[in-house]
């Protein structure tokens, strides 16, 4: 037996209501968070929707089918997706094109205008992730950089295909970390808006490039040595360690740490150190109720003035704003 579903879309936001709609399933809603319960004839599971912002959302899904499922949809506007399947397999056919997308495996999708053709199988628990955006969004992320041009190079070679990404070991770390986040409410948001944008840039950076940049060879230690890094540099935020104390603990060079790190993370130890202190101040002033300048002091800024020049830099406005809006 199979199960067909036809949905036409005019708007990523329809795209969630209309397949729960087919699904018949239950919906459990909290505000920018959605959760489908499948119905038993439809198998065990769910998916999730979190609406992170404007042009953005996380869709996860996590569903073991009693039947093959087949769906086609007609999409009407231009979609961006980066998705990833930690389990299962799908089954992709778009403008005469087909697709097969195994478990563990990434694609960039960048469709308009087009119908397509998705089936997953029966008896086989499908996991996926999938960081939906439009293309404005996406272009949004280099309006302060001097290397727009690859995110407008990154969609010109992606338009009207899907097409796999390398899933990079840093890659794979930040989907199992979305996939299996245990934080609630607004902190969920912020982490998960900021594991989708460490994916983006990854995904920018190693498929869109337009730049000639060197590349440093990782071995398995030196990606396991680099994660220590990372973890060290967001657990001492306050008094961070210098590049040749965390050359040290990495045993590499100095030379070898920043490209390495780069190559992994997608961004300089440094702009390592500035996000994480702009996410974790955020989280401060939302969850303990701390000023601008409280927050700014835990997390080593020594002056309000130099938070709020990084905070605006990472998230396009200033602290007390982005609070406003998130949270009010």
């Amino acid at each position: 037996m199979t199960m067909e579903f036809h949905i036409q879309l005019s708007d990523m936001q329809e795209y969630f209501p209309q397949f729960l709609a087919s699904m018949q399933a239950t919906l459990l809603d909290r505000s920018w968070e959605q959760q489908a319960i499948a119905p038993a004839h439809i198998g065990s599971g769910g998916i999730t929707r979190l609406r992170i912002r404007p042009g953005m959302e996380i869709v996860m899904t996590d569903l073991l089918l009693e039947e093959d499922m087949k769906y086609t949809i007609q999409e009407n506007f231009q979609l961006l997706e980066l998705n990833y399947s930690l389990s299962g397999q799908t089954y992709c056919a778009w403008n005469g094109k087909e697709k097969q997308i195994a478990s563990k495996e990434g694609s960039v999708v960048f469709l308009a205008d087009e119908k397509v053709y998705l089936e997953r199988k029966a008896g086989i628990r499908n996991q996926h992730v999938e960081i939906r955006m439009s293309p404005e969004h996406f272009l949004s992320y280099s309006e302060q950089s001097e290397d727009g041009s690859i995110f407008e190079a990154f969609l010109n070679r992606h338009q009207g295909g899907v097409e796999p990404y390398d899933t990079s070991p840093a890659i794979q770390k930040c989907i199992h970390d979305m996939f299996f986040c245990t934080y609630q409410g607004p902190l969920k948001r912020l982490y998960m808006e900021s594991k989708a944008m460490e994916i983006i840039a990854l995904v920018s950076q190693n498929l869109g490039t337009a730049k000639a940049r060197s590349s440093v060879k990782l071995r398995k230690q030196d990606v396991e040595m680099l994660a220590r890094v990372q973890a060290t540099i967001v657990q001492n935020l306050e008094n961070p360690y210098s590049i040749r104390q965390l050359s040290r603990m990495a045993g590499m060079n100095e030379s070898k740490l920043k490209q390495g790190f780069r190559e992994m993370y997608g961004m300089s130890i440094f702009e390592q150190v500035r996000q994480a202190r702009v996410e974790k101040a955020l989280v401060l002033m939302e969850t303990e109720q701390l000023t601008i300048g409280q927050a700014a002091a835990a997390v080593g800024y020594s002056n309000a003035s130099n938070f709020t020049a990084a905070f605006r830099k990472q998230y396009g406005m200033n602290p007390s704003e982005y609070v406003r809006r998130q949270f009010s």
